[in-house]
């Protein structure tokens, strides 16, 4: 049984199937998210108010929304991971997000903003044979994600500044499988199935100052947004389960009432709108160091950063009667983030370039299109590196519903 542990906890694997290998790590692969359209922008969004798509990177962005708001988005993903050895490709696509949003209070622009959305995932499957007793077959597998249920609250303090909260509520289940077979009799195999579940509470305040080039002097109008978000964290209820397979027997363990600790994170971001085009540029940063499990920090798990900027052309006109070519808006931008895992010495880096393009379907229509390409990871150091192309598609759909009428 000892030898049986010690190979699969130690051996080193090569490429995996499903996804990315680093969501073996921490609690999976983070969401980069902020919306179908913020996408093709290099997803910076902090600074950015949506008014005809739900902006979810800031709960302050939603102020501007005047009616009710329905968004969902599909995401295509195709991953071409490689290492010193070979590479194997996967393909996969899911619903990625669902929100809706409406104004509860015009006066103050407060907006309301329900929101499903992925905070992290977990995919992955690998598999190696080598000589080791007489010849053996090893695989890990995982999949699984924490998932962020929430509700936002925007508020406009005055013309300038508007405010903002969201309440997270996670949850999800993350599942690890390592199992072993031998050639040789001599050896029996057997396997491991550790499920992992989690939930907790937590929040997200932000704001966003319109025409800051205006208050510090630098402009008659207002042309810039800055915008913050910080995210206080969160402790969540952690509870393991360990099912063990032998050939001649099978037991289990429970480990209830752990915790995990997720750590605080912020973001800065600026927006400045000249001439029908706006550009954007979003920094964050979040403190993995404080990420524990059950008081346990892992190893491989570091401080993340991202630093993303993008640009979108305006359409020349919104109307549906007009030139089709009049009414797309184009975006361009790109990220370079570092990731909170490393390994073998080695931070697991990513930079990805990205476009997009929207168009109204109909007068409350709209349907928003992005790709990104870009690589994470690296051959060097035993590792893999990872080719990746996101394909999405999120519409957004409006009614004029949770609006007063004017009274005369």
């Amino acid at each position: 049984m000892k030898k049986f542990v010690l190979i699969i906890l130690m051996t080193s694997f090569g490429f995996a199937g499903k996804g990315s290998i680093y969501s073996r790590y921490g609690i999976g692969e983070i969401n980069t998210f902020v919306s179908g359209k913020n996408i093709g922008m290099g997803n910076a969004g902090i600074a950015t108010f949506g008014e005809t798509h739900i902006n979810l990177a800031n709960p302050a962005a939603t102020m501007n929304i005047a009616r009710t708001i329905l968004s969902v988005s599909y995401q295509y993903k195709n991953y071409n991971s490689e290492d010193a050895s070979g590479a194997s490709i996967f393909n996969t696509g899911n619903i990625n997000s669902f929100a809706l949003a409406f104004p509860v209070y015009s006066p103050k622009k407060m907006v309301l903003t329900l929101g499903i959305v992925p905070f992290s995932s977990v995919a992955y499957e690998q598999q190696r044979t080598d000589t080791l007793y007489g010849g053996t077959t090893q695989s890990v597998e995982g999949r699984g994600g924490i998932t962020s249920a929430q509700l936002s609250l925007s508020y406009a303090v005055n013309s300038d500044l508007s405010l903002g909260v969201t309440t997270h509520y996670f949850f999800g289940s993350i599942y690890k499988d390592q199992t072993v077979n031998f050639n040789s009799v001599e050896y029996f195999g057997g396997s491991y199935n550790q499920t992992n579940s989690l939930s907790g509470f937590g929040l997200t305040v932000g704001g966003i100052y319109s025409g800051i080039d205006k208050a510090l002097g630098f402009s008659n109008t207002k042309e810039m947004n800055a915008g913050f978000t910080l995210f206080s964290g969160s402790s969540l209820d952690y509870d393991e389960q360990l099912l063990r397979n032998f050939s001649t027997n099978q037991d289990s363990i429970q480990a209830n009432d752990r915790t995990m600790s997720l750590p605080l994170g912020f973001s800065f971001g600026l927006a400045y709108l000249k001439n029908k085009t706006i550009y954007a540029a979003d920094i964050h940063f979040q403190n993995w160091d404080n990420f524990k499990v059950a008081g346990v920090h892992p190893s491989e798990i570091q401080n993340s950063f991202r630093l993303g900027a993008g640009v979108e052309f305006l359409p020349q006109s919104d109307f549906i009667g007009d030139e089709f070519f009049k009414r797309l808006s184009y975006r361009f931008g790109g990220y370079y983030r570092m990731t909170n895992v490393k390994l073998n010495g080695e931070s697991i880096n990513e930079i990805f370039g990205s476009t997009g393009l929207s168009f109204p379907m109909s007068a409350e229509t709209r349907m928003h299109l992005a790709i990104e390409y870009g690589i994470r990871g690296t051959t060097s150091s035993s590792l893999i590196k990872d080719s990746l192309l996101r394909f999405t598609v999120s519409i957004s759909a409006s009614e004029l519903m949770f609006i007063q009428p004017e009274i005369e």
